[in-house]
């Protein structure tokens, strides 16, 4: 659990997962405009995945919140 929450902390993921969140967006935005699908996406699938993507980066967020609230209790 401790490497868990190591590797969930890190400050990238909150750019990572927020960067894959915009550009699922755009291609969702993209793809739904021109009334396309690719690979049997259609974008509604997309937008699903910007929002599972979002979620994650929030997650990382309360996890750096619960991080900092144990180390504090720790000191």
């Amino acid at each position: 659990m401790e490497k868990l929450m190591e590797w969930m902390t890190r400050p990238a993921r909150i750019w990572c997962f927020g960067g894959l969140g915009k550009a699922l967006l755009i291609v969702g935005i993209v793809t739904a405009v021109m009334g396309k699908s690719f690979g049997g996406f259609v974008p509604a699938y997309w937008f699903v995945l910007a929002f599972v993507f979002y979620l994650a980066m929030v997650w990382v967020v309360l996890m750096r919140i619960l991080a900092a609230l144990e180390k504090k209790g720790q000191g």
